[in-house]
């Protein structure tokens, strides 16, 4: 007999477990975080990846779209960015609310309420100083890619709330400022991984193995092949 998902959520030896801090996986938008988060997914680290894009809809869409950045599909491609003490104002905010109903939601959609987790999300970028206060002991993964290629690529891409925008300047001081800020509080923290979208796309073993190591977890070998088949090797 297997456990349902409502049994999950009623037993208390899975709701009390103490699960290990959450693995973050950030980088400005067409830069490969979505290829990474699923490689992680694939791998042992739940994801959740019930919201498309291996996302997750509580953290990406309810707390971090609509109640950190305002709502609305367009809020990620505003420029300046949100100010970091703006940010960090909205802790009380949502603190508490991610600490009491993220396991809860995360074990809905099948997490064992102790492994490995975490969560992609690119607005990260803005809202890293308010994470690293509410997970110290995060794991940071920083996916960067060239500012221009990122440009390129995200004025011929429609983007809901945004359309097509043409302006390659304008997604290039973007991509600068998400970037910028990504790093500096990137840097400041003790566990901080940074890896290169061209390095995924060239050497995606080599890649992924790196960053397991950082994050002291086992890479199977059977998950060899196919992290190799799942990411393009000619960009």
């Amino acid at each position: 007999m297997t456990n349902s998902r409502d049994d999950l959520l009623n037993d208390t030896k899975v709701i009390d477990r103490v699960p290990p801090p959450p693995v973050l996986v950030f980088g400005m938008h067409n830069s490969g975080t979505t290829a990474l988060a699923q490689i992680l997914h694939n791998n042992g680290i739940f994801m959740v990846n019930n919201a498309g894009q291996c996302e997750s809809n509580f953290f990406t869409h309810y707390v971090n779209n609509r109640l950190l950045m305002g709502g609305g599909d367009q809020v990620w491609a505003q420029l300046p960015i949100l100010d970091v003490d703006e940010v960090l104002s909205r802790r009380p905010l949502v603190e508490s609310l991610i600490h009491q109903q993220w396991k809860s939601d995360y074990i809905q959609w099948g997490y064992d309420g102790h492994s490995a987790w975490g969560f992609k999300d690119p607005r990260l970028c803005v809202l890293l100083p308010l994470y690293i206060e509410i997970f110290p002991d995060a794991r940071l993964v920083l996916i960067r890619r060239d500012v221009e290629d990122i440009a390129a690529s995200l004025a011929h891409r429609y983007k809901p709330g945004v359309g097509i925008k043409q302006d390659r300047s304008f997604w290039r001081e973007l991509a600068q400022a998400h970037l910028g800020r990504a790093t500096e509080y990137g840097e400041r923290h003790p566990f901080f991984h940074q890896l290169e979208y061209e390095d995924l796309c060239r050497n995606p073993l080599e890649t992924v193995q790196e960053l397991f190591r950082f994050l002291e977890l086992p890479l199977a070998k059977s998950a060899h092949e196919k992290i190799l088949r799942s990411i393009r090797t000619d960009r």
